[in-house]
């Protein structure tokens, strides 16, 4: 059907200049960024470090390129529609949402779980004696209590003072270890820097890659009501929206400096690579001081904590929308969902879960989750009644745009295959 929007000239229109005031509205970026920032991340960024020092910071730069194009995806399809990206897969065939509910609930559940296990973790450094569970389950049970409690401006000023804490303690602790500054700005340069990089490159995409950020930045824009019915104020709000996403992403990488810093200063050369998080801030004590391990642990917790919450969240925003229930972190149906997530993520650290079984099921679903999401975009978004916002080769910002369009499905599906094919048989190598 024609619409007044397809007459104009797709991406034709300027934006109005945002002021200060505007600037100071951002804060769902660092809702965005928690998903970035969890302990896989730490991890990733601590091999990274430990085998290339900064060779392979580049990858965040141009990983992070597909990421911002998958979340530009979403938020034009709202835009255009008004309808959040749930709205496809009911749209394309009913069992697509019963496939989208299933995998909610396991990856949320597991997701959560595995950042509320970080933050026990780091409870015992502090404290050993404070068992893993009981630990666990005080993280889970804050975050559980902030979300029950909290407005959504609430939850966003809460995102960005985290962010920014975790950033000073992972800077801290990474100057006290020692920063070269040159090597830094030379690993944004695209290198293949040796054997084994490939890997790392494609954990970090399947990292950064992440399908699930599809669907929560429009739940963002309604809390928010970033909406028009104007073309002009579409125009505007998707200005708006992509420097506030664009700084999520971007302070993933930020984060992921200090961290590669600290694991080449204090891992790489003794030939040491961390196997995770833990074995970083060990190594840290002896060469840096035990203010290094306080700092980090502390820059761990921060990320854990917040990517479990960001989990739940953006877990019970989806299951709202597939029962087309009102998207209101306050209402009454959030609060039950956020409550019935608590309880298998609080179950699985009393249990004590294999970490192997975990993964497996995790990588599963992620292997699925981001080839169907990313496809089921490419073929939402190239259609014509997407007005103005569609796909046109009639302005170099048109081309451009569908060039990290289809850079970021190709991605998608590529850290797909990894997680399903390369990751899941490695698990299996393994034991």
């Amino acid at each position: 059907m024609d619409t007044p929007d397809a007459k104009i000239t797709p991406w034709s229109l300027k934006p109005a200049r945002m002021n200060f005031r505007a600037l100071l509205s951002l804060g769902s970026g660092s809702v965005i960024a928690s998903f970035y920032i969890g302990t896989g991340d730490v991890t990733i960024g601590a091999n990274m470090g430990a085998l290339f020092g900064f060779k392979l910071w580049w990858t965040y730069l141009v990983l992070g390129i597909a990421g911002w194009a998958l979340i530009d995806m979403s938020v034009r399809y709202f835009l255009r529609f008004g309808r959040t990206p749930m709205a496809i897969f009911k749209d394309i065939h009913p069992a697509l949402s019963v496939y989208m509910f299933v995998a909610i609930i396991v990856c949320a559940t597991f997701g959560a779980y595995s950042q509320w296990a970080a933050c026990a973790m780091v409870i015992s450094g502090f404290s050993p004696s404070v068992p893993i569970e009981l630990g666990g389950a005080i993280a889970a049970l804050s975050g559980l209590l902030f979300l029950l409690l909290g407005a959504y401006k609430r939850l966003e000023t809460a995102f960005v003072l985290g962010l920014l804490v975790l950033i000073v303690c992972f800077f801290a602790s990474a100057i006290m270890a020692g920063i070269n500054a040159r090597e830094a700005v030379a690993g944004l340069i695209p290198q293949a820097p040796g054997d084994g990089w490939e890997a790392l490159f494609s954990s970090n995409a399947g990292s950064m890659i992440n399908a699930w950020l599809i669907l929560i930045y429009p739940y963002t824009m309604l809390e928010r009501g970033w909406f028009s019915n104007s073309l002009q104020g579409k125009v505007n709000i998707l200005h708006r929206a992509r420097i506030d996403y664009a700084w999520g992403i971007l302070a993933a990488g930020l984060v992921a400096l200090p961290i590669m810093a600290a694991a080449a200063a204090v891992a790489r050369p003794f030939g040491i690579v961390p196997r995770g998080y833990m074995d970083l801030s060990i190594l840290l004590e002896p060469l840096a001081g035990p203010w290094s391990t306080y700092l980090f642990l502390g820059g761990l917790f921060v990320a854990a904590w917040t990517a479990g919450v960001g989990w739940w969240l953006c877990g019970a925003y989806a299951l709202l929308d597939i029962f087309n229930l009102p998207i209101k972190l306050d209402s009454k149906p959030m609060r039950t969902l956020l409550i019935l997530f608590f309880i298998p993520s609080t179950l699985l650290l009393v249990l004590r879960v294999n970490p192997v079984y975990q993964m497996l099921i995790f990588s599963a679903f992620l292997a699925l989750v981001f080839p169907v999401i990313g496809l089921a975009m490419l073929y939402r978004i190239t259609r014509k009644d997407m007005g103005y916002f569609r796909w046109s080769l009639g302005s170099p910002q048109g081309v451009a745009l569908i060039g990290v369009d289809l850079f970021a499905i190709a991605l998608s599906i590529y850290a797909g295959v990894y997680l399903g094919w390369v990751k899941f048989g490695d698990i299996f190598v393994s034991r």
